[in-house]
């Protein structure tokens, strides 16, 4: 139970991280660098609801490993799309 409990303080932390990246301060964007964060907040935060909340610890190391690589590469997946889309999109205009 204290192992959840813990888990769940990490989680309203990295949320609290999140809102704070995430304030943008009124220029309706993030920039890199807190879309990064805020990525990365949500990337701890998936890990240890899959390794806590649903067991994924008592799981074979190759499906701990497989879960995190996939939100890894999921997480560089949409900070590069992020990054990126201006050049693409300008050079599509």
């Amino acid at each position: 139970m204290v192992i959840l409990t813990r888990t769940w303080m990490v989680l309203m932390l990295l949320t609290a991280v999140s809102m704070w990246a995430g304030h943008g301060e009124g220029t309706g964007g993030l920039g890199p660098l807190g879309s990064g964060l805020v990525l990365a907040a949500a990337n701890v935060k998936a890990d240890r609801i899959l390794t806590h909340y649903l067991d994924l610890h008592r799981a074979d190391g190759g499906w701990r490993v497989g879960f995190r690589m996939l939100l890894t590469l999921l997480g560089v997946a949409l900070f590069g799309i992020y990054v990126l889309y201006p050049l693409i999109g300008a050079a599509l205009r």
